[in-house]
């Protein structure tokens, strides 16, 4: 019996490779600026919902066990922070007091710390760091504003409103973030 010859072997020659590399990196050049925009957008919008939620959660803890609960920006060692930057984390305590600051460790509800990603802040409105549920879910005060900013672009805010409603708002065009 007779063997054929080897032909040349199944695969691909080191040149195709080569060229199938390079339209790839090509590709990728093109197209990731566009997907760096939509990973902040992302960011932004997880940094929004994660906020109303803790927001929400705060509202209806008050309301089950009928006393004020408090969501401020956190300092990270179980105090609330004096400037209006709530990107660092933020906590939820009980606050029968009705104090600025948690009074024992065990009033403190939640407290999250690093909860987005570092290019994504998060600033209340002037005149009001922090919101106060009563027992009945309302809260005081003037609306809270909390503007959610992935760069230098406005992404959106979580708003909470006198009767304890909390809302999120899509920026619909771009805008500059404020200055906190």
């Amino acid at each position: 019996m007779r063997k054929d010859a080897p032909g040349p072997a199944p695969g691909f020659t080191l040149a195709e490779t080569s060229v199938v590399v390079a339209v790839l990196a090509i590709l990728m050049g093109l197209a990731l600026p566009g997907f760096q925009e939509t990973l902040k957008r992302q960011r932004a919008a997880s940094a929004m919902h994660q906020l109303g939620a803790e927001l929400a959660q705060a509202r209806n803890t008050a309301i089950a066990r009928r006393i004020p609960v408090t969501a401020c920006p956190s300092r990270g060692d179980g105090r609330c922070r004096t400037e209006p930057d709530w990107s660092t984390g933020w906590l939820l305590y009980l606050d029968p007091a009705r104090s600025d600051q948690p009074r024992r460790p065990e009033d403190i509800l939640r407290d999250v710390r690093h909860p987005i990603h570092e290019s994504v802040r998060v600033t209340a409105s002037a005149g009001r760091l922090r919101v106060r549920y009563q027992p009945d879910g309302r809260s005081g005060g003037n609306n809270l504003t909390l503007r959610v900013c992935a760069g230098a672009v406005l992404r959106g805010e979580v708003i909470v409103n006198n009767v304890g409603r909390v809302r999120t708002r899509k920026s619909v065009a771009p805008a500059p973030c404020p200055a906190s």
